[in-house]
């Protein structure tokens, strides 16, 4: 499954709109392996059999929220579910307005303007609101998605974004809690359960190890749609989730930030994370500059 981008990519002509194609269909395939590998490292063989059809679909392309076994009732409130399902696609909408704002105030050469004409500082704020754009791009979608499957099917659904995540107060707290909850768990399945018992009879991985080796499979999975789409292998992926994998281990042997439970603790970590981000967001997005790539959805 995973190999259907390549297949495409083959099969189709170069344009516009098939490197679209490839890149959507592409990104879908990807999830969708990790969405079976996240049911089959996650749940027992006796628990998937007694999954309703209609809550095993919608987990494969979306966040339901799963009883923690098959002996907990798995039928929602259907009055919580439905306000659940309207806030949702409120939201969605929400964000889908500030992102139009966004998009008429942004001036729409600046979007492709390559990273040489403009000074780091100025480079590095634009992919700090590229990030926000990333997110409200996400949020949105998924949100109303979310919100019709949730209504259809009668199903809670999970938040891809639990919180907002640039009020981290640490790049854990962004990594862990906040950013992406769509591929986290699989990653975190595949880089912690999966591996680790395809290679325990050769070696023995610890848990400071299995840290590094998500960050290095979500750098490695970057640089995969990245070539599939463009046909380029920056690199920059890897050295960007490099750094902050390296980065949320020195806050755990550190224990850094300090004191997150008062107020300045709380400033010095947001300081720290946007800090952070601010430094290396140009290796994130740099590639998609580089290739001209429009984040403009008017």
């Amino acid at each position: 499954m995973i190999l259907v981008p390549i297949y495409l990519k083959q099969r189709s002509s170069p344009s516009v709109l098939n490197t679209q194609l490839i890149l959507v269909l592409g990104s879908s395939t990807i999830l969708l392996t990790f969405k079976f590998f996240e049911l089959a490292f996650s749940y027992k063989w006796t628990y998937i059999q007694q999954i309703p059809s209609k809550l095993a679909i919608v987990y494969l392309i979306a966040l339901p929220s799963m009883p923690d076994s098959e002996t907990k009732s798995i039928e929602p409130s259907r009055k919580t579910i439905r306000q659940e399902s309207i806030a949702s696609i409120i939201r969605g909408i929400c964000q889908f307005i500030i992102l139009q704002i966004l998009f008429y105030l942004i001036p729409h050469d600046w979007f492709t303007l390559p990273p040489s004409l403009l000074s780091p500082i100025v480079h590095s704020i634009r992919c700090s609101l590229f990030s926000i754009i990333l997110y409200l791009l996400i949020d949105f979608f998924t949100g109303i998605m979310f919100g019709i499957y949730s209504l259809t099917f009668n199903l809670h659904m999970k938040r891809v974004f639990p919180q907002f995540p640039f009020a981290s107060t640490s790049l854990r707290e962004f990594w862990s809690r906040r950013w992406n909850k769509l591929v986290q768990k699989p990653l975190h399945l595949i880089s912690f359960v999966a591996i680790p018992n395809l290679i325990n009879p050769i070696i023995t991985l610890n848990n400071t190890t299995k840290g590094l080796l998500a960050f290095a499979l979500s750098g490695f999975i970057h640089e995969y749609v990245l070539w599939f789409t463009y046909n380029v292998w920056s690199g920059k992926y890897m050295i960007f989730f490099g750094i902050h994998s390296l980065l949320v281990l020195l806050e755990v042997i550190t224990q850094l930030p300090l004191k997150l439970n008062t107020l300045t603790g709380k400033i010095a970590g947001w300081l720290w994370t946007t800090g952070v981000m601010l430094v290396t967001l140009p290796l994130f997005f740099d590639p998609l500059f580089e290739k001209q790539v429009n984040f403009n959805v008017k």
